[in-house]
């Protein structure tokens, strides 16, 4: 894995130097919101995203560092911090901390929370509107709207509270989370001239990577601490929030986001030792609950 530590290390100094080439400074009038993007956007995190991206990319022939797959890196994080900044408001989830610091909209303001995560969706697609692709605006599209990221939350937020099947559970975490994933693995491939053949090929990929990710989430937040998981431990069962521990067990979920690993791994394999960073990263999943 230390292979895969490095390469993690390059796309998150890449993508960080994309992100603040393409954000305004803070200085930049009115400053208030470029501190709370900035804030947001620079407060942690492994960046798997754009790994996600990368590695689809050079699996299917691209070059590390190519400008058009560096901004649909940019834009992937601006997009998943938009949400992230939207999820944590008192009108959804109300956590008063992410990554171990003080949430947008406590940091800020609630009201500057929204605008600011309205402002990183708007250039998020200013980015990829610059790659000159509109079959990837298309695609994130997809990814992000009631037929993904936003749908998955419309149902978790209404299945709070109740006994919702495993069914309902698996819609929330395959649009919620699941479908941004896919659609990175798809986009790199896409920004490398793959064929559409290869393309669904590593769809499959995306679908078990990104559901295991959020399922190993359900675990972390029963059995991680606080200074693990970045936020207050067990707040998903405060909350009545729909997780796989709540509807299968703890021992069914593990079981399952490791099948999920394995079928990734997997799914893989085609590519052969072009996607060995993609098996690596469903591996880097299995490590967090190992």
């Amino acid at each position: 894995m230390n292979d895969l530590k490095t390469y993690m290390k390059a796309v998150s100094e890449a993508t960080e130097a994309a992100l603040n080439r393409l954000l305004p400074p803070e200085t930049t009038y009115p400053p208030s919101i470029h501190s709370l993007m900035r804030y947001s956007t620079f407060a942690g995190g492994k960046r798997v995203r754009p790994c996600l991206i990368m590695a689809s990319f050079e699996a299917c022939g691209g070059t590390f560092g190519d400008e058009h797959a560096l901004l649909a890196c940019a834009a992937v994080e601006m997009l998943h911090t938009f949400s992230l900044i939207h999820d944590d408001l008192p009108c959804m989830d109300d956590d008063d901390f992410r990554r171990g610091k003080p949430t947008a909209h406590k940091a800020y303001s609630e009201a500057l929370a929204v605008l600011g995560g309205d402002a990183l969706c708007i250039y998020a697609y200013e980015c990829l509107g610059s790659i000159g692709r509109a079959d990837v605006v298309v695609e994130m599209s997809r990814a992000l709207g009631t037929g993904g990221m936003i749908g998955g939350q419309v149902v978790d937020i209404e299945s709070e509270g109740t006994q919702a099947t495993r069914q309902t559970l698996e819609y929330i975490h395959r649009n919620k989370t699941a479908a941004l994933i896919r659609a990175c693995v798809r986009i790199g491939a896409m920004l490398a001239g793959a064929p559409g053949s290869t393309v669904e090929r590593l769809s499959a990929y995306g679908d078990f990577v990104g559901l295991a990710f959020q399922v190993v989430d359900d675990i972390l937040d029963e059995e991680g601490t606080t200074e693990q998981i970045g936020k207050d431990a067990g707040s998903d069962r405060e909350k009545g929030k729909v997780t796989f521990p709540s509807v299968v067990g703890m021992a069914q979920s593990k079981a399952y986001a490791k099948d999920l690993i394995d079928k990734a791994r997997r799914e893989a394999a085609f590519l052969g030792d072009k996607g060995q960073i993609l098996a690596d990263l469903a591996e880097y999943i299995r490590v967090r609950i190992s």
